[in-house]
């Protein structure tokens, strides 16, 4: 006859065999190919946000061999390069992409970035222009102008001023925008 004490073991031994059976099961679909678009640009986010750079950019070239002229993705792409702190490919995606897209302004935007923090304030300021000019109500625009003219040997509060003001105009709801425009101001009081 059959003890509680001699079962146990089995019992055990059963469920240990069954839950380790069950493990690569869920490791493998966690794994697998993305069978649409969605779910490999779904997959690229999560890759970015967990900074596995070189995963994304893998399946970001297997996405654009599918679909070579989906733009979210060339510029997922130039933003992992510049992440990665891999300024000239980035520099040379985001050119492309403004080439090939003109009218789309992030892209200026982001190349801006990488030449203000290389310290070449004058393409930068050149880039925030054209993107303000292919899109007036570009806030981000203005507001990067306005930081850009507070940078270099001679920052320029007033012009620093007027791009805030001009972005806070165009986003009213951007509660940091409202704030720094805020600080901004009584910073400028104090010193006046």
């Amino acid at each position: 006859m059959f003890t509680l004490k001699k079962l146990l073991p089995y019992t055990m031994a059963a469920i240990l065999l069954s839950a380790t059976a069950s493990l690569p099961a869920v490791a493998a679909f966690e794994y697998d190919e993305p069978r649409t678009e969605n779910e490999r640009i779904e997959l690229i986010d999560r890759l970015i946000v967990e900074n596995q750079w070189r995963d994304a950019l893998k399946h970001i070239a297997q996405a654009l061999k599918h679909n070579p002229q989906n733009v979210q993705l060339k510029f997922k792409r130039a933003v992992i390069y510049s992440r990665m702190g891999d300024n000239p490919t980035a520099k040379r995606y985001f050119n492309e992409l403004i080439r090939s897209y003109p009218e789309i302004v992030e892209p200026y935007n982001n190349l801006a970035a990488i030449y203000a923090s290389e310290g070449n304030l004058v393409k930068a300021r050149e880039l925030l222009l054209q993107a303000v000019t292919v899109n007036p109500n570009f806030s981000m625009g203005y507001e990067n102008l306005g930081d850009l003219a507070l940078q270099g040997k001679n920052p320029d509060t007033a012009q620093a001023l007027q791009y805030y003001e001009k972005a806070a105009s165009l986003a009213p709801d951007d509660k940091v925008l409202a704030r720094k425009l805020k600080a901004f101001k009584k910073h400028l009081d104090q010193n006046s």
